[in-house]
């Protein structure tokens, strides 16, 4: 929802799941098995850029949207405690949110525990 709000084309992008396999020694050829041909690796995770900068792939950071102001904990526990959300995440998302009673899901989620 968001990435379409920015103006992002959707067939640009690609995500592909794929089964952890707890070895850092073969992470990078299981990647590489279940993705098309990539010349680029985006990742903030430090263990992900040094396996893959050790089979030779160009690595670069994500710029992170506002990260440090929105995580999601934070705007969950904002939810449950009835205090304004809405403008901590975009437009389309707090539509959905509102749409599926996403605020309400989570307070009968977190009221049976």
């Amino acid at each position: 929802l968001a990435v379409s709000e920015e103006g992002i084309n959707l067939f640009k992008i690609l995500l592909i799941p794929g089964p952890e396999v707890g070895e850092h020694s073969i992470w990078v050829s299981n990647v590489k098995s279940f993705c098309p041909r990539f010349d680029v690796v985006y990742t903030n995770n430090p263990l992900v850029r040094r396996l893959f900068e050790d089979e030779g792939y160009p690595v670069k950071q994500l710029e992170l949207y506002r990260r440090d102001f929105e995580m999601g904990t934070r705007i969950r526990r904002m939810m449950l405690e009835g205090e304004p959300w809405e403008d901590l995440v975009p437009k389309s998302v707090a539509e959905f949110i509102k749409k599926i009673k996403g605020v309400e899901r989570l307070k009968e989620i977190c009221s049976r525990d």
